[in-house]
């Protein structure tokens, strides 16, 4: 078998949270990750204008992530990066 990269899917990470207030239909996800420096600055950097660590709403009465795979600004592909170049995640 090849050597395949290691996706990083914010449906199985610790950090994903969903929220869905009491007579809403949709789930709200964002990420709790504790390196919110490092979104705040990928956001500021990338001139991106909304909430810091959205991920998206859920479909209508589900409780799954909307997106398949981690956005750009995931601090978690920081850190598999930096492991793969050799750098100190922090």
């Amino acid at each position: 078998m090849k050597n395949q990269k290691q996706t990083i899917k914010c449906s199985e990470c610790n950090h994903c949270s969903g929220f869905r207030p009491v007579g809403n239909t949709r789930t709200e996800f964002t990420c709790t990750h504790t390196d919110q420096d490092y979104i705040r600055d990928y956001y500021n950097k990338n001139r991106i204008n909304k909430m810091l660590g959205f991920i998206g709403f859920s479909a209508r009465y589900s409780d799954a992530v909307p997106i398949k795979t981690a956005p750009a600004w995931c601090p978690e592909k920081k850190a598999a990066k930096q492991k793969r170049n050799g750098q100190c995640p922090l």
